[in-house]
């Protein structure tokens, strides 16, 4: 008979006591290094916008979608929204057992599609999906379809109130701008590519998502019994509500103006006499916000930022720089008999306008006369009475340093324009000529031109036109309120006088009187304003810019319009005057009309 010694027994008792040990002190690290992960890190990623670790525990048995990212909304002078809306869009959930083959037909024809794209997406799916039309649109189910399409498929697809940024149809208002889903940060937010989504991104990112949710068991099989989940972010501040400058309903009526009128390239910019706010802005081509490249600029820039070539509305430019600088006197005569006789220049009118002075010459937009100006002024005296006037410089409202953006400019890339080129020798007269007339290197942008208006309207005082003038809480309180204010003139400039001011009005009337705006004589309003024509090229083809600027009525001046045709055929009539008279007599039956409350203008 064998009897164990007892030296190996207390070995292997020493070796258990030991393992026993280590497993205790493992399993006590364990619990302390689970303790400091409740404790500590679960904080932090709260901290940091994420979830506890106990959220994402319940996370685990729920299967969900974001229906609101939170994003701030914009909304018109009246308060009318610009963006956010509800449309109540189907949301497809897991189908492990293959529920729903037998209504495939069905369901495939509420859900817009076909039963075998239908259900070999389904088959695939492993987290719920938001159900879109052709166009990557959140599909709309009508009223009476829900029920159908939910006794279809119980638990198996929800209606969800799904928040639309835009109305997925063409527009004019580029102004607003889009959203763009960046391809290398997938599963982010979009974020603000263009327009005041862009300027004012820092601001309208929000704090979190709305998020619907359902619990499912181990499978991920839909628990029918548990209604849908809601959760929000419990900030009452949040999203933001940025109250713009522009009356929605105008500026519809003046995209369906363009539309009627055939416009395919330009803009119509309207801003109020008193303080230079944007009451509208239309930019063609049209653009539709939910479906755009922003690789592919030119099918969607905004038209009324971009400078052009302005042909004869730079005369008003000229004629004040002349006035100022004395270099003619409002009665002095000159001749035009068709030509001017030296680098290659000739009036419109071929037979010549004959003996008239400076106020008359504006009025037909001769030529020869400002051709004699244009010699007789210098670079700088013209460049320094287009910047007192607003022009070859941004002036859009800004300011610097508000709500923790560095440079606060709503307007997105609104462009300077210029007067003469960087590599072009202004003291030849020749080019001065041209420049004179509007022509050669001289860039304005319809923004400008319909403020150049409102300056001589207020005696030579350029304004910073508004388009965003209040911001609040989503609680009605205030985060910022935007006053209107003067644009700041050019270091070491001055304002052009009243007295110029005025005498540039009173050509404007004349203009319409008997001049080259005659056609405006029977609108609604006593008119007055300035016309151009300026020769382009096109791909390598000659057209013309067509512009009208001007305001009414004349007696209590209200709106300030500009008006640009782009590229139109080289020896097609003004289009651009007849549509000024469109907006005008359109403005004038706004006028007769009350509008709904507002936010006092600053």
């Amino acid at each position: 008979m064998h009897v164990p010694r007892r030296g190996s027994s207390f070995i292997r008792k020493r070796r258990i006591a030991y393992m026993a040990v280590g497993i205790t002190a493992l399993l006590l690290i364990l619990l302390l290094r689970l303790a400091w992960i409740q404790g500590t890190a679960g904080v932090q990623m709260s901290a940091y916008g994420g979830h506890s670790l106990k959220e994402m525990s319940v996370r685990q048995r729920q299967e969900g979608i974001a229906i609101d990212s939170g994003r701030g909304q914009f909304t018109d002078r009246y308060g009318r929204p610009l963006t956010g809306g509800v449309v109540w869009t189907p949301v497809l959930f897991p189908d492990v057992d293959g529920k729903t083959a037998g209504h495939g037909e069905q369901l495939a024809k509420l859900l817009r599609t076909n039963k075998k794209e239908l259900l070999a997406q389904w088959k695939e799916l492993q987290s719920p999906l938001l159900w879109r039309d052709g166009h990557g649109q959140p599909l709309h189910i009508k009223p009476d379809e829900a029920d159908q399409l939910l006794s279809l498929a119980p638990s198996l697809v929800e209606l969800v109130p799904y928040s639309t940024r835009y109305n997925n149809v063409p527009n004019g208002k580029q102004w607003l701008g889009f959203l763009y889903e960046r391809p290398d940060r997938p599963g982010q937010l979009p974020i603000g590519a263009a327009g005041l989504e862009r300027t004012l991104e820092p601001l309208l990112s929000g704090v979190g998502e709305t998020f619907v949710s359902r619990f499912v068991d181990a499978q991920r099989r839909p628990l029918a019994h548990l209604p849908l989940r809601v959760s929000a972010p419990s900030n009452g501040h949040y999203p933001l509500q940025v109250q713009t400058t522009i009356d929605l309903p105008l500026q519809q009526q003046l995209e369906k103006l363009t539309e009627t009128n055939h416009l395919t390239e330009g803009a119509v910019v309207v801003l109020d006499a008193g303080n230079a706010d944007v009451l509208a802005m239309v930019s063609r081509p049209f653009y539709n916000p939910g479906r755009v490249d922003p690789h592919q600029t030119t099918g969607w820039s905004n038209r009324a930022l971009k400078a052009v070539t302005p042909g004869s509305i730079f005369k008003l430019v000229t004629a004040a720089a002349a006035l100022e600088s004395g270099v003619v006197q409002p009665k002095e005569q000159f001749h035009c008999h068709g030509t001017y006789g030296k680098y290659g220049l000739a009036c419109w009118k071929k037979e010549g306008h004959g003996t008239l002075n400076l106020e008359e010459g504006l009025a037909v937009s001769c030529n020869i006369v400002f051709a004699h100006l244009g010699e007789r002024l210098s670079p700088a005296q013209i460049q320094a009475t287009a910047s007192a006037l607003g022009l070859s410089r941004t002036v859009g409202w800004q300011e610097q340093n508000l709500a923790g953006i560095a440079q606060f400019s709503p307007l997105d890339h609104e462009e300077k324009g210029a007067v003469f080129g960087s590599h072009t020798d202004a003291a030849n007269p020749g080019v001065r000529v041209q420049t004179a007339i509007g022509q050669r290197d001289v860039l304005v942008t319809p923004l400008q031109a319909a403020n150049l208006i409102v300056t001589l309207l207020h005696d030579g005082q350029v304004h910073a036109p508004r388009l965003v003038k209040h911001i609040g809480y989503a609680d009605g309180g205030t985060l910022l309120d935007l006053a209107a204010h003067a644009s700041p003139s050019p270091e070491g400039s001055r304002p052009v006088h009243a007295s110029t001011a005025r005498a540039l009005r009173e050509a404007m009337e004349k203009v319409v009187a008997h001049g080259t705006g005659a056609s405006l004589r029977g609108k609604s309003w006593h008119l007055a304003g300035k016309s151009g024509t300026a020769q382009a090229l096109k791909d390598g083809q000659p057209v013309n810019h067509q512009w009208f600027i001007g305001y009414g009525p004349v007696e209590h001046p209200r709106y300030a319009v500009a008006v640009l045709v782009q590229n139109a055929p080289q020896h097609s009539a003004n289009q651009a005057t007849t549509l000024f008279g469109q907006v005008m007599d359109l403005l004038a039956q706004f006028s007769s009309v009350p509008r709904g409350a507002t936010r006092s203008s600053s």
